[in-house]
C-alpha cells in the first residue's frame, strides 16, 4: 500500500522534461511504433525508474539527465504490459563509459571442463545486484539492427526474478495473463 501510495505521489509531483523524452524517443527510432497511450505509460515507468532505481557513475562516466532518461525508456519498454514491479529484483544500474573487463570469470562448460579468463563486456546483470551497462554501446543500441544492451540486460533481470536465469522469465501460475506479451508486437530493437 505505502509503494502504490509513494509511486502514485511521485507520479503527480514529478515529470520528465519534454526536451529530456522528445529526445529519449529520438534516440530509439522503435519507440515511434508504440501508440500514444503506450508512450505515456513508458514515460511514467520510466519515471518510476528514474526515481526508483539508483543511477551509478563508473571509470569517469558523467550521467546527465538526458542518460538517465534514455536508460529508463529503453529499460522500461520491456515491462510496458507487465507493471513497474516486475523491476523490483534490484536497485542499482552501473553505467561505465565504454565496455568493462571482468577479471577472472569461472565457468563450467558441458564438458565439466572449467575455464577461467577475462570477458571484455558491454552489459551485465547480477542475480543479486545491479544492471552493468557500457555507455559507448547503449549510444549503439535500438538502431534497428537487432542490439539493444538495456533492454537485453534487464530481461534477464527478469529472467532473474524466479532464481537462477533460464531464458524463459519466471511468472507466478496464479498471475493474470500478461495482456500484449504474447501479442507483443515484433519490434527490432
Amino acid at each position: 500500500m505505502l509503494t502504490r501510495w509513494r509511486r502514485r505521489r511521485i507520479l503527480a509531483r514529478h515529470s520528465i522534461p519534454d526536451d529530456a523524452w522528445a529526445a529519449a524517443l529520438a534516440a530509439w527510432p522503435v519507440l515511434a511504433r508504440l501508440t500514444d497511450e503506450q508512450r505515456e505509460r513508458l514515460r511514467a515507468l520510466a519515471l518510476l525508474f528514474i526515481h526508483e532505481k539508483q543511477f551509478e557513475a563508473a571509470r569517469g562516466m558523467l550521467l546527465d539527465e538526458a542518460k538517465c532518461v534514455r536508460i529508463a525508456a529503453m529499460a522500461c519498454l520491456p515491462i510496458l504490459e507487465l507493471g513497474f514491479d516486475a523491476y523490483r529484483g534490484f536497485k542499482s544500474v552501473v553505467v561505465h563509459p565504454d565496455e568493462f573487463v571482468v577479471r577472472d570469470r569461472t565457468y563450467e562448460d558441458e564438458d565439466g571442463v572449467v575455464h577461467v579468463g577475462d570477458d571484455v563486456l558491454s552489459g551485465e546483470a547480477w542475480e543479486q545486484g545491479p544492471v552493468v551497462l557500457a555507455w559507448s554501446e547503449i549510444e549503439e543500441s535500438g538502431r534497428g539492427e537487432g542490439y539493444n544492451v538495456v533492454v537485453h540486460e534487464l530481461v534477464h533481470k527478469l529472467d532473474m526474478l524466479g532464481g537462477e536465469a533460464s531464458g524463459v522469465p519466471h511468472f507466478d501460475a496464479n498471475a493474470k495473463p500478461l495482456p500484449g506479451f504474447a501479442k507483443a508486437p515484433a519490434f527490432t530493437f
